[in-house]
């Protein structure tokens, strides 16, 4: 076609159509989006962390933060095994040990909140929750006394540290250890009395939860807390090597801990001490139960005053203990340590909640390795000059 031959008309219609592509491409330059900033090291924490490791040996380490309801720092640190070639991620998955009797505690509250549980509602025995499933009557003294409460503030009565049933033969399952127990380990003082930090008190908070909902533990877990937070890398743990997930880190066992690093029956205790999970779907948990309006609670105010609230026996180790959670003024948490596993969560009033997790533990002395963490949960919740960034990886 000869341009002479074009009629004016549609040569302006022409011009104006390539003037208004033009146009349009020049406006999506200037109004796309700019790309999503990044993380960047935070130098003075990485620091500590690494210190720390080195100071209690521990091959591989996962930290997150959040602040006022965003999670600002998430980094993995050191490798998935002590000679493992593969780095620790955002995404490893570790055993989190005790820090799961926190899930499980927010769990009951969810089912007091929905009326299906009272906290005083007594556990064993006729027209009590789990009624006569277990052991053989007539059951020892104290035992019908014992309530949820009581379990979660670790006030049953017994069952504790110094010869916890949780521990037992690892052949036996759940059923077979809480019936050993009821037939066998009478309680030492009425429920209610005094502290005794038991594993095996929120194995059978697990079978409160299943009897009351029913549904089986991971199930109503599952759909009443990790689904509804958002969080899809915890599940219940495996005990063997073998049952290692691809994304689960290994676990290096320190001096006499080395047998027992495999050698456990983690599923049968999964309320106590069972889930596997990462420090990010931690925050995405803690987030949802600390009583700030900064991200949707799954608890009303009410049930998490109560869950947080401890009572005249509950303190243990020095410290007040709410339902599951240590409570100290502003600050709550738990921790968690078994053979290849340290964990805590951590959360403070002034909007700082950090979770952290490693693949192995002090010994002999755990304890020392939490002390000096809490050098570094303090720095961070605390120290008003670390460059937290704008940005929310939730």
């Amino acid at each position: 076609m000869k341009l002479k031959n074009v009629p004016l008309q549609w040569l302006l219609t022409l011009v104006a159509l390539l003037l208004l592509v033009q146009a349009c491409k020049k406006n999506e330059i200037r109004e796309k989006e700019p790309d999503a900033e990044k993380q960047r090291d935070i130098a003075v924490i990485d620091s500590r962390i690494e210190q720390w490791m080195s100071q209690n040996n521990m091959p591989g380490f996962s930290l997150a933060i959040s602040k006022n309801g965003k999670l600002v720092y998430s980094k993995g640190y050191g490798f998935a095994g002590q000679t493992s070639a593969i780095p620790v991620t955002t995404g490893s998955q570790f055993r989190i040990a005790s820090v799961s009797k926190l899930i499980t505690a927010a769990a009951v509250m969810k089912l007091v909140q929905d009326g299906k549980v009272k906290m005083d509602d007594r556990v064993f025995g006729i027209s009590s929750i789990l009624g006569t499933m277990y052991g053989t009557q007539p059951y020892k003294t104290y035992v019908t006394d014992v309530t949820v409460s009581d379990l979660l503030h670790h006030t049953s009565g017994g069952w504790g540290q110094d010869n916890d049933p949780a521990f037992f033969d690892i052949t036996l399952d759940a059923a077979a250890i809480i019936s050993y127990t009821l037939n066998n380990l009478p309680l030492t003082r009425k429920p209610g009395a005094g502290f005794s930090y038991s594993n095996f008190g929120y194995m059978v908070l697990e079978k409160v939860i299943e009897r009351a909902s029913g549904k089986t533990y991971a199930q109503y877990v599952n759909e009443e807390i990790w689904n509804k937070v958002g969080a899809k890398q915890s599940v219940i743990a495996g005990s063997r090597q073998a049952d290692k997930l691809p994304k689960e880190v290994d676990y290096f066992g320190q001096s006499g801990d080395a047998p027992y690093v495999y050698g456990m029956n983690i599923p049968r205790a999964a309320g106590a001490m069972g889930w596997l999970s990462t420090p990010n779907d931690l925050l995405r948990f803690a987030t949802a139960v600390d009583s700030s309006a900064t991200r949707p609670d799954l608890l009303s105010p009410e049930t998490i005053k109560l869950m947080a609230g401890s009572t005249a026996a509950s303190k243990g180790f020095g410290w007040n203990f709410g339902c599951g959670w240590v409570v100290e003024g502003p600050e709550w948490f738990w921790w968690g340590s078994l053979p290849g596993t340290f964990a805590i969560l951590y959360r403070n009033a002034n909007g700082i909640c950090l979770a952290a997790t490693a693949n192995s533990r002090l010994q002999p002395n755990p304890e020392t390795a939490l002390s000096r963490f809490f050098n570094i949960s303090n720095f961070i919740a605390e120290d008003k000059g670390i460059p937290w960034q704008e940005l929310d990886q939730f």
